[in-house]
């Protein structure tokens, strides 16, 4: 009878492993994560915003955000979010050029959408990730052994974000001129000269005050 339960027990964690995908995001690879963050389905949202909203995974939550600029923070770690809502409605398609002397250099396209995700070593021996993905670009600080589980959060940020053709119709005809205030290449990387990066490696931001600033569509 013993022997019996253990062996029903060593089925059901292998079942487990096999359909249920236990693998930690740890030991996947980059490619793998990047894999399971587009095939993503979403259907909750939790952030409403002027032309879009997005989700924020247990553990995110916003410290700031001006029209399309968005810091969101972790217990560790401080994302910088980007929504490029006038490449999204003018439909602009640029390529990602693979950079051989980066960590990591790699292009996303996965159905209709499409970005890169590219990492480099700073001189304080951390890592600059960048990625951007369905018209939106997040960029981190990390630590080398914290790289899978923040590129899983971005992932899981950047597959959310679903845009409002109505509202972004009205906002960009009448608006338009404001949107020079927000000149970002999303299809460009900082490499290492990201002014933003290096003001939250300074600890710039207090989260002490953090809010949200919530816009409904």
């Amino acid at each position: 009878m013993v022997k019996y339960v253990k062996k029903e027990m060593i089925l059901t964690v292998f079942m487990c492993i096999v359909l249920c995908g236990c693998t930690p995001i740890q030991k996947m690879s980059l490619k793998e994560v990047v894999n399971n963050g587009t095939e993503r389905k979403v259907s909750v949202y939790n952030k409403y915003r002027k032309g879009y909203k997005y989700n924020t995974p247990k553990g995110l939550d916003v410290l700031d955000n001006t029209e399309y600029n968005e810091v969101i923070y972790s217990s560790d770690y401080i994302y910088y979010l980007y929504v490029d809502a006038v490449s999204y409605y003018n439909k602009v398609i640029e390529k990602y050029k693979q950079n051989n002397s980066s960590y990591v250099s790699m292009p996303i396209d996965y159905e209709d959408k499409y970005g890169y995700l590219e990492i480099n070593e700073l001189k304080s021996g951390k890592y600059l990730v960048e990625i951007m993905y369905n018209y939106a670009k997040m960029e981190v600080i990390v630590k080398k052994d914290d790289i899978n589980v923040v590129v899983a959060n971005a992932m899981s940020v950047l597959t959310s974000i679903k845009f409002n053709n109505s509202v972004l119709d009205t906002y960009l005809s009448e608006e338009n001129s404001q949107f020079r205030e927000f000149e970002f290449n999303i299809f460009e990387t900082a490499s290492t000269d990201s002014q933003y990066l290096q003001a939250v490696e300074e600890d710039i931001y207090d989260e002490d005050e953090i809010h949200d600033s919530d816009l409904i569509d």
